[in-house]
Parts: C-alpha cells; structure tokens; sequence
C-alpha cells in the first residue's frame, strides 16, 4: 500500500545564521523532491504591513522648539484629567492641549486676554502711565504704554537727526542694549533702514513745509552762502525765514547744493531753480556777504522775481548785506597792525600745545604762579578772527607762566623760528589792548549771528556803540 504522502515535497529549511532554525529575513523557503531532483522555489512572501502612522520627517534646523505658550501655562498630571490639560499660571484656566487636536493656540490666545498677565498693560491702548512732557517744565501728561514700531523707529530717526549721530551708531551694541532695556519688543534697525527713514522724514518735512508756504506764507527772506570743500567742490545753503501761523520767527535750510563755480550768474541760476521748486515768488529780502560775484546773482534774481511781482517796493531792498562780514572786514583790517604780537603769542601757544609733556609743564609753571584763571590757552583759525579773540583773551591771563617756562625750558626759546622771537612785555600789552577793542565786535557779532530770534532791529544800536 502506499503512503499517502509520498509525492508531497519535504520542506527542508535553510541554513540560518547562528545555526538556528528560524527563517531568515527576506530568503524564501527552499522545496526538495524525494527523489533527490533540482530544487524548485517557493511563491516569495508576502511584503510585511506598513505602520498606519507615519514618522515626523526630521527638522532641518535641529529639534523642534517648545512653543512661548508653555512660558505662562503649566502641564496638569494626567492622573488628574482624563485628556491632556494645561493651566494657566495666572489666573488658573485650563485648557486642552493634545498636540495632535488642540495645539497650543489657544493657550497663546488666553495669554493675550488673561486678566491676571502681569505684562497685559503693555499691549492695552487704554492704560497710561504719567510722564514728564519734555521741554514743557513740570507738567505731567497721560501716555500710552503700547508698544508701536512706527513711533519707535520715528524716535531713533530724530535721534540721529537732532543728534548729528552716524547712521552706523545704531548699529552699536551698546545701543542695542538701551533698546532691549526700555522696549524689549522693539529690535534696533540697521544703519541701511535708519538711512531711509531719514530720507523719508525729510520728504514728508519737505511735502508740509511746501504746503505752508503754499497756502499760508505770504514771503520769505533769503540768506544764501558759498564754499569751496578741501576737495575742491563749490557748495551754496540757501535758507529761508519766515513767521508761522502763531508770530513766531522760523528758518528752514530749504537747500544744500553743488554748484560749479562762485559766479554771480551761477550763483542766481541756482537760487532761481531752488525756488521754482519749492514755489516761492514772494521775497522780501535776500542776505549776502560783500562778495562781488554776490552783486551779479542779486541783479539777476531780482529781473526775475520781478516778473513774477513777488518784490517789495519794486526790489529796492532785495539786496541785503550781511553785518557780520562787514564786522569781519573791519576786524581783519586792524589785525595786519598787531601782526607780530598776535604770531608771537600763537608761536607760544604752539609749543606748549605740541606735546603731553610740554602741557603738563606748563600747567605746573600756572601753579607755580597762583594763576587763578581756568581758562586753557587755544589755538585760533585764521579765517576766523573770532577765534583770535578767543586765544588772546585766554592767553594773557597767563603771561607769568609763559615767562617762567622760557626760563625752565630751553627748547621753548629754539621754537621760535626767525625773524619770531617769545612774546615780549610788549607784546603782552597790545594783546590786551586788542582784546578790548575786539570785545565789541565780537559780542556785536554773537548778536547779528544770532539763529532763534530777530536781530535786524538790533543792528542799528550796535553800530552805534561800536562807533561811539
């Protein structure tokens, strides 16, 4: 008889790794015949289930961050709630917070209304904190604690405007952290941003202040300047003053431009291409120094504004001459007869000035001489006869130290190069005669100088006590 399994195959397993009997991963069974022939293979398997939840790809900029919500909640035991809750740390409130159904939006969005969030005033437009109102004494004024960006980058604008700061100064970390300090949510802008803001300020300044004179400035007095850079490139300021809606004086530096050369038909075509845009016809008068060329732009500008009959009396007073250069002629004039004196206290002041040692000697011989003046000797500018003023009445205030350290010093005395000798006797005594009479102009010049307030009613008594 025979057996009924005699034609089945023999499932033989193969060898496994490890001489164990388990099946290897992915190596389908092998089927042996009885009668020893070929191996035949198996159906190959089945591939195995994939998992029904997918992997989180991994985050290219590291591990995920915790949300800020979790700053002002704290999680809930789960032996105490059935489903993932979390509770405020102010006021108590919980909240769902399954990451895969809630999230946390809504635990941000209590932080901004909680009535316990200790930082809530800052963001609520209707609380005010009492603050002095700058320039305005004592007073006290309500203002908002709100947090706006657009008045904050406004504030470092007039920072660096009022200030004459570099656009890079924002960029500086110890003004980073003044930022931090009085607004944390406020980020310091870069020098780039700062730039444009600036530009910006001054083309909406430039959009009111074209209104004013538009609608509500009937004329404008003109001052007008030329120089030349080390660069040698021809600069001209024209600056307008006027009296606002409230009788108050006013002036605006309504340009700064190039110009290619200090002619008077140069000088008068600028000034007419300054106006037209700015759209100013009515000129009452036009401020210049005694310079030639300026004679030649004044005749020009003023067959112009003729036509657009925007003078006064028919131009008779257009052309105004600036009485602080007139001052500044006179006062020059007189300094060619002290030349001598004058070089030969600004030779001593050189040497002293010349070194850290020389300085420090000559404080010890001030010292030394029971000198009480406190003013520090300086050099002048030679275009600027006021700063020579300025030297000699500092310096012969300390003639004794001067005479002492040319007997302590003997390079003081090599210093001077021929036909310069060490200020005399002499020449002390004409520097404080100078002094004296250069006091009047240069206090009458600080008066015709002046920026804040009229000075052309004070003009004409100025003149007079110079005179008399």
């Amino acid at each position: 008889m025979e057996q009924p399994n005699q034609n089945l195959p023999n499932i033989v397993p193969e060898q496994t790794i490890g001489g164990r009997g388990d099946q290897p991963i992915n190596q389908p069974a092998v089927a042996i015949e009885a009668g020893g022939a070929e191996p035949a293979r198996a159906e190959p398997a089945l591939p195995p289930i994939p998992e029904t939840r997918k992997k989180r790809k991994p985050n290219a900029s590291g591990s995920r961050k915790q949300s800020p919500s979790w700053d002002h909640f704290t999680r809930v035991p789960d032996h105490e709630v059935q489903d993932p809750t979390a509770a405020c740390n102010y006021c108590g409130k919980r909240y769902l917070c399954d990451s895969k159904i809630h999230g946390t939006s809504n635990l941000g969005a209590h932080t901004r209304v909680c009535p316990k969030y200790p930082y809530a005033v800052i963001n609520d437009s209707s609380q005010t904190v009492l603050s002095f109102k700058p320039g305005e004494g004592n007073d006290m004024v309500a203002a908002s604690q709100r947090f706006n960006l657009k008045a904050c980058r406004n504030a470092v604008v007039m920072f660096v405007v009022l200030d004459e700061h570099s656009f890079s100064k924002v960029e500086g970390d110890g003004f980073k952290i003044l930022c931090r300090t009085l607004q944390p949510q406020f980020t310091a802008p870069s020098r780039q941003t700062v730039a444009r803001d600036c530009f910006q300020l001054f083309l909406d300044e430039k959009v009111k202040l074209k209104k004013f004179f538009r609608t509500e400035c009937r004329r404008v007095a003109l001052t007008t300047d030329c120089w030349t850079s080390c660069q040698n490139t021809g600069y001209l300021t024209l600056t307008a003053h006027f009296i606002d809606n409230e009788w108050n004086y006013q002036k605006r530096i309504i340009s700064f431009a190039e110009v290619i050369n200090h002619k008077g038909d140069t000088i008068g075509r600028k000034i007419e291409e300054i106006l037209r845009d700015w759209g100013l016809r009515n000129v009452s008068t036009i401020t210049v120094d005694n310079a030639s060329s300026n004679d030649g732009a004044v005749s020009y500008l003023k067959t112009r504004l003729k036509n657009f009959n925007g003078l006064v009396l028919d131009g008779q007073f257009l052309h105004m001459r600036c009485c602080a250069h007139i001052l500044n002629l006179v006062v020059n004039d007189g300094l060619v007869d002290l030349n001598s004196s004058i070089n030969s206290i600004r030779g001593a002041i050189r040497f002293v000035r010349s070194s850290s040692q020389r300085k420090n000697k000559f404080k010890e011989c001030i010292q030394f001489s029971n000198i009480s003046s406190k003013k520090l000797v300086c050099l002048d500018v030679p275009t600027r006869w006021n700063s020579t003023y300025l030297m000699l009445d500092a310096a012969e205030k300390l003639q004794v130290a001067f005479e002492k350290i040319e007997f302590e010093d003997r390079n003081y005395v090599l210093h001077f190069d021929k036909p310069l000798t060490p200020p005399k006797s002499i020449d002390w005594e004409n520097a404080r005669a100078f002094v004296r009479f250069l006091k009047i102009f240069y206090d009458a010049t600080k008066i015709f100088s002046a920026s804040v307030h009229l000075s052309i009613h004070t003009a004409f008594h100025q003149l007079c006590f110079i005179y008399t």
